[in-house]
């Protein structure tokens, strides 16, 4: 079974990286399990985000809490006391109802937790092996060689890397 990582422990390394570094791009040499954290957080979120609209939107799902990316203090998020016993809760009858708002009240918390760190959620996808072959054979059409200088942005690295391994 896979390991359950504790959010508030995550959030607090994660929260030190950005101290240290100013941003929330934390490489994998830095500390792998954390860049996973954050990775897993951005799907997360996208995931979040469908769930939300399915159940009729944020205004429905979350009846005055505001905007998800209001920034609130992060204590107030991480030591938020979620009252499930006490939530007024109409029309959800089913357990399982019960259940997927509680999921989605404490990841919306938690999402705008690491909106207070300037946390960036676009997921950057390395391009497929084929896609740069693509963009060497169109370098070698333009240049008539495939000695692509190493300041030739994106394509330059990857040659140079490849080159190298």
């Amino acid at each position: 079974t896979a390991k359950v990582l504790d959010f508030k422990l995550m959030f607090e390394k994660l929260k030190n990286f950005r101290q240290q570094h100013g941003h929330c791009f934390v490489p994998k040499e830095y500390d792998v399990q954390l860049r996973q954290w954050c990775f897993n957080w951005k799907e997360r979120r996208a995931t979040f985000e469908k769930m939300v609209m399915d159940d009729g939107g944020p205004e429905v799902v979350f009846p005055s809490l505001g905007d998800i990316d209001d920034k609130i203090n992060e204590d107030e998020i991480l030591g938020y006391d979620y009252g499930w016993e006490n939530e007024k809760v109409q029309h959800i009858e089913s357990i399982e109802a019960q259940n997927r708002r509680r999921y989605l009240l404490r990841t919306r918390h938690r999402i705008m937790c690491l909106n207070t760190l300037d946390f960036v959620w676009t997921i950057k996808r390395m391009p497929k092996f084929e896609d740069r072959l693509e963009q060497l054979q169109s370098f070698i059409k333009e240049n008539g060689h495939y000695n692509v200088p190493r300041e030739h942005g994106a394509l330059g690295e990857w040659f140079h890397k490849m080159k190298n391994n």
